[in-house]
């Protein structure tokens, strides 16, 4: 029987597509061939949201153009052109829609939502704010203009109004999920994450069965590095709503952070069964499988990411980790450097191609880049010893040296930044200097000091440096 009532659905939803599909044929064939016509405004909402639905936002502004010289008054009408002027982003020219649209129907809340979201995005957050606070003596859904009115605040940068906003829209429905995403982010930003948790807690002493509840505080044990916190959040959720997918992707990033490899494999399986297909899933799925150490597999993933969606970063730059784990640079060096094109202001993508660019011999090309990101990340110290490598390597030891040093001076607490630059000065026989910057380093961080056997084969060689490291560790200042 339920196989007969969903084949029953199905053949409606296509009787009705191939109704309107045959509605959109007639009105564009009446419009070619300049013919005069008329429609009620139901008949041209339907012509309208076909193009909407469809992305045709130029068809469909002309249609609800034409709609809209018939049905003047119709408020409905210019809303969808409200909608249409916003997808081609000529949002001034949709706030006189809607604002037309809000004389004709004064108490209709979207309205009111339209307006204010218009308002963002032109970046007057006062006029927003001050028409959704108009919305809350009307709305019978004062959650969502709560959460719309934090929206504005937040867009103004003014996160901890935007916070009490959020927890108002809160208080009003358990289960308003942007608006408990939202405030994570407004509490984040404010440095009042930690103390958030006892207030999601109190919401789900109150709604136990809330599946938002303990996804967001799943959300909040992820951003504290509480992983094990949040994988117990996320299985709560996903008890609670078995068809929550995202939670399956939550808790997996959770239990690979934890390098539980294996289970973060199997929750993104699930959530692929559940949701099928999307270049996000594939993606996910290619990264566990590279911490797997499956390369081939995380490559195949990946791929499928990009066939869906080409402009797709996340998964070039997984491509490219794949082949460099395979010692393919000169193929890694394609993939991230289409993950660079897309998003140039990504350190990961710049370091990764930096990197892949030294091993292939390209010097230039990876100099260029290490000093970019330097001055993206300038107090990230495995950065700086990456970067002095390429110079030291090709003899040029006074440029490590000056990388070296202006790295200590972003980050002077960093013994393996001191450890580099004793090898370095006692390559550019500088042997006074290394000692004296030794006895920085083993002071800093005693343990440390094997990187120098690491380093340099035949450290054992330096008398005065092995003297130094001995006369340090019987002092008992280590």
């Amino acid at each position: 029987m339920l196989v007969l009532r969903f084949i029953k659905m199905a053949e409606e939803y296509k009787k009705r597509q191939e109704e309107i599909q045959r509605l959109v044929s007639d009105f564009e064939l009446k419009v070619k061939e300049n013919l005069d016509f008329y429609y009620d405004s139901e008949t041209y909402e339907k012509i309208i949201k076909w193009y909407i639905d469809n992305h045709k936002f130029k068809l469909g502004l002309k249609a609800v153009n034409i709609a809209l010289s018939q049905h003047n008054f119709s408020s409905d009408l210019l809303i969808q052109r409200a909608n249409i002027m916003i997808a081609l982003q000529n949002f001034s020219d949709s706030l006189l829609s809607l604002e037309r649209a809000h004389s004709l129907n004064p108490k209709d809340e979207n309205i009111f939502i339209l307006i204010g979201q218009v308002k963002i995005i032109l970046g007057d957050s006062t006029g927003a704010i001050k028409i959704l606070k108009k919305a809350l003596d009307i709305s019978d859904n004062k959650d969502e203009i709560y959460y719309q009115i934090g929206l504005a605040y937040q867009a103004d940068k003014k996160f901890k109004k935007a916070s009490k906003y959020f927890k108002k829209a809160i208080e009003c429905n358990l289960n308003h999920e942007n608006a408990l995403y939202d405030l994570a982010y407004c509490l984040e930003i404010t440095g009042e994450l930690k103390n958030s948790i006892e207030y999601y807690k109190k919401f789900i002493d109150e709604d136990p069965y809330s599946e938002y509840a303990w996804f967001n505080l799943g959300n909040i044990y992820m951003k504290l590095d509480q992983f094990e916190n949040a994988v117990e959040a996320f299985e709560f959720s996903i008890a609670i709503d078995e068809e929550y997918s995202s939670a399956y992707i939550n808790i997996s990033e959770a239990l690979i952070k934890l390098e539980k490899f294996d289970q973060a494999k199997k929750y993104l399986e699930r959530s692929l069964s559940l949701d099928g297909p999307s270049p996000e899933i594939y993606s996910c799925l290619g990264n566990v499988n590279f911490y797997l150490e499956d390369y081939s597999t995380s490559i195949s993933f990946y791929q499928k990411s990009i066939k869906i969606d080409q402009m797709f970063k996340e998964s070039y730059f997984g491509l490219g980790r794949s082949l460099s784990k395979l010692d393919k640079w000169f193929e890694a060096i394609h993939f991230f450097k289409k993950a660079y094109k897309i998003d140039n202001k990504n350190i990961e993508y710049v370091k990764s191609l930096a990197y892949a660019e030294f091993k292939v011999g390209n010097l230039v090309s990876s100099i260029d880049l290490y000093s970019k990101a330097v001055e993206m990340q300038p107090d990230d110290y495995k950065l700086s010893l990456d970067f002095s490598l390429i110079y030291y390597e090709s003899g040029d030891i006074d440029k490590a040296i000056d990388i070296i040093d202006h790295a200590i001076e972003e980050s002077p607490g960093e013994s393996l930044l001191y450890y580099r630059l004793v090898i370095y000065l006692m390559d550019a026989g500088r042997y006074k200097e290394s000692i004296n910057v030794l006895e920085s380093a083993l002071s800093l961080n005693f343990d440390n000091h094997d990187v120098l056997f690491d380093f340099v084969p035949n450290f054992e060689s330096q008398s005065a440096l092995i003297r130094v490291i001995n006369q340090f560790k019987n002092s008992g200042n280590r």
